[in-house]
């Protein structure tokens, strides 16, 4: 996945809510980048995107309990303090 294609804005509000002013949607995609592995920023754009089921487990090569992992896996990264103020900007 390119990240061009990645709907950062969306993955993080998802995951984090409303919490501030968010940086750019470049600025976004490079932190996603740079603290996620490749599974987990397409699993979590495909979750945002309503993407077939189906093909992402294909894509990922996993099943559902597999998926889920990465998911969760991604939520408590982005989650953790010193990351997820990266996303926003500050005052």
């Amino acid at each position: 996945m390119k990240l061009e294609e990645l709907k950062a804005r969306e993955i993080i509000i998802s995951v984090l809510g409303e919490r501030g002013t968010l940086k750019s949607e470049d600025e976004l995609s490079q932190i996603l980048k740079k603290r996620l592995t490749k599974k987990e920023r397409f699993a979590l754009n495909a979750k945002v995107t309503n993407a077939d089921m189906q093909n992402t487990l294909e894509a990922l090569n996993a099943d559902v309990d597999r998926y889920e992992a990465i998911i969760a896996g991604a939520v408590k990264k982005m989650k953790n303090e010193s990351v997820h103020k990266e996303f926003y900007n500050l005052i």
